[in-house]
C-alpha cells in the first residue's frame, strides 16, 4: 500500500510539476530513480537500499529553495513517508535522518524565499506523511511479532503434541507388556502345576488346574485387548465399555449385577477410560473370588470436572472365596491405583460396614 500511495504522489507531482530548469530536473529524476532503486535493492542488499532511499529524500531536501513550486517538497515528503513505514532501520538511525530532511528542506525553502505561511504548510506535509509512514511501519511490526508468535506456538503446540504421543505410547508399551508377562507368567505357573499333579496321578487336580489356566488365557486376552484399544482411534465410549463388561460378568458368573450412569456423557482420553475399565474389572474379578454369587453394582457419574465409577458388591456373612489356585493376579488395588494416578485420576477402596458392602471408587478428570 505504501509502495502504491507513494508512486501515485510521484508520478501526479512530477506530471503536474511548473519546473523550468534543467537542474532540477536532473535532481527530480534522480529522487525518482533512486524510488525505483529502493525496492529493487530491499529484498536482496538492504543496507545500499536504504542508502539510495537517503539519498532520494536529500537531494530534493537540499534543492528545494531553488525550485519554482512545491515539488521537491512534496518529493521529501514521500521519501520520508517511505522511509518512516520501512522496518528495516532501527530508531537510533531513523530518527536522525527524518529530523535532518525536514530541517534541511526548511532552512533551503526560507533559503529562497519561501514565507511563514509556505513553510508552516511545508512542516504539515512532511509530518503528516512521516507519520503515516511511521503508523504504517508500526502496523507491519506488529504483524511481524504476531506471526512470530503465532509460529512459536505451532512449534510449541507441535512439541507439546510430540511429547504426548512418546507418553501415550510408552503407557501403551506398558500396559502391554504387563499384561504379557502377568498372563504368560500365570499359565506358565499353572501348566508346572497340572504337569506335576499328572505325574502323581492326581487327574480332579490337574483338571482344576487346567480349568484354572483357561479362565487366566481368557483374561489375559481381555486385559490385551483392553490395552490394545488405546491404540486405536475409534475407542469405544466409557458406557459401551462398562456395559459390555457387566454384561459379560452376569452372564459368566450368573451373579445379579446392575450398571447405572448420571451426569451427561461426555467423551475422554483412552487412557482414563481404560483405566476405568481396568479398575472395573478387576473390582469384578475380586467380586466373583470373594462374594461369589452376591449382587454388585457399577456406578458411572459424569460430575462437572471429574468422572466417578463406583463399583460395590455385598459381602456374604460367611465369607467364602473360591479355591481357584494361588493368586496370581498383578493389578490389585496398588496396581489399580497406580494405573490411575498415571491417567491423572485416584482410588479408593474399602468396606461399607452401614450397607454391609464392598466397595471401590475411582475418579479421573473430565
Amino acid at each position: 500500500m505504501t509502495q502504491i500511495v507513494g508512486l501515485a504522489l510521484l508520478v501526479g507531482t512530477l506530471a503536474t510539476a511548473r519546473e523550468g530548469a534543467l537542474a532540477m530536473w536532473v535532481v527530480y529524476g534522480a529522487t525518482f530513480g533512486c524510488w525505483f532503486a529502493f525496492h529493487f535493492l530491499a529484498g536482496t542488499r538492504p543496507r545500499w537500499a536504504g542508502y539510495t532511499l537517503v539519498a532520494g529524500a536529500a537531494l530534493p531536501a537540499a534543492t528545494a529553495g531553488w525550485a519554482a513550486d512545491s515539488t521537491a517538497v512534496i518529493m521529501v515528503s514521500v521519501m520520508l513517508g517511505r522511509l518512516a513505514a520501512w522496518h528495516r532501520p532501527t530508531a537510533a538511525a531513523l530518527w536522525p535522518v527524518l529530523g535532518g530532511c525536514l530541517s534541511l528542506t526548511l532552512l533551503t525553502s526560507a533559503a529562497g524565499g519561501a514565507g511563514p505561511g509556505d513553510l508552516a504548510g511545508y512542516t504539515v506535509m512532511m509530518l503528516l506523511l512521516t507519520l503515516l509512514g511511521l503508523n504504517q511501519r508500526q502496523y507491519r511490526l506488529r504483524a511481524d511479532q504476531a506471526e512470530q508468535l503465532l509460529h512459536q506456538a505451532t512449534l510449541t503446540q507441535r512439541e507439546q503434541a510430540q511429547i504426548a504421543v512418546l507418553g501415550e505410547r510408552a503407557r501403551i508399551a506398558r500396559e502391554i507388556h504387563d499384561v504379557l508377562a502377568h498372563s504368560l507368567g500365570a499359565l506358565t505357573v499353572q501348566l508346572k502345576a497340572a504337569d506335576s499333579l499328572l505325574e502323581n496321578g492326581d487327574i480332579e487336580a490337574a483338571r482344576a488346574r487346567v480349568r484354572r489356566s483357561n479362565r487366566l488365557a481368557d483374561e489375559g486376552l481381555a486385559e490385551a485387548a483392553a490395552a490394545v484399544t488405546a491404540l486405536r482411534d475409534d475407542v469405544l465410549p466409557l458406557p459401551d465399555m462398562l456395559a459390555d463388561l457387566v454384561g459379560h460378568f452376569g452372564r459368566d458368573h450368573h451373579t445379579e449385577i446392575h450398571l447405572t450412569s448420571t451426569g451427561p456423557p461426555r467423551p475422554l482420553l483412552s487412557g482414563p477410560v481404560v483405566a476405568l475399565v481396568r479398575a472395573t474389572r478387576e473390582a469384578l474379578t475380586n467380586a466373583a473370588k470373594h462374594a461369589p454369587g452376591e449382587a454388585v453394582s457399577v456406578a458411572l457419574d459424569y460430575g462437572a470436572d471429574r468422572v466417578r465409577l463406583e463399583v460395590r458388591n455385598a459381602v456374604p456373612r460367611t465369607a467364602k472365596p473360591v479355591d481357584d489356585g494361588p493368586p496370581v493376579s498383578e493389578y490389585g488395588l496398588v496396581g489399580m491405583r497406580e494405573r490411575l494416578a498415571l491417567a491423572g485420576g485416584t482410588l479408593e477402596s474399602g468396606p461399607d460396614d452401614e450397607h454391609r458392602t464392598w466397595r471401590l471408587v475411582a475418579e479421573v478428570a473430565a
